[in-house]
């Protein structure tokens, strides 16, 4: 009884894909060394670090220099 089976199209299935090539860890290993130095270009020391202020002195809490909090 075909009347009682839905006329269903089913496509092809996709093509094979093609087989990845092998991996190149000296290439790897170049890039991941360029990637590491420039991200130390980028640190910066202790001394160019922002303090908001001294934070030992605490003689003059009103006005001054602004803080973090405030």
């Amino acid at each position: 009884m075909s009347f009682l089976k839905p006329k269903v199209y089913v496509p092809p299935p996709p093509p094979v894909p093609e087989e990845p090539e092998k991996a190149d860890y000296e290439k790897a290993a170049a890039l991941a060394g360029e990637a590491e130095a420039q991200e130390r270009k980028k640190r910066r020391g202790r001394g160019s670090t922002i303090v908001a202020g001294a934070l030992g002195d605490t003689t003059d809490t009103t006005g001054g220099t602004p803080t973090l909090l405030g």
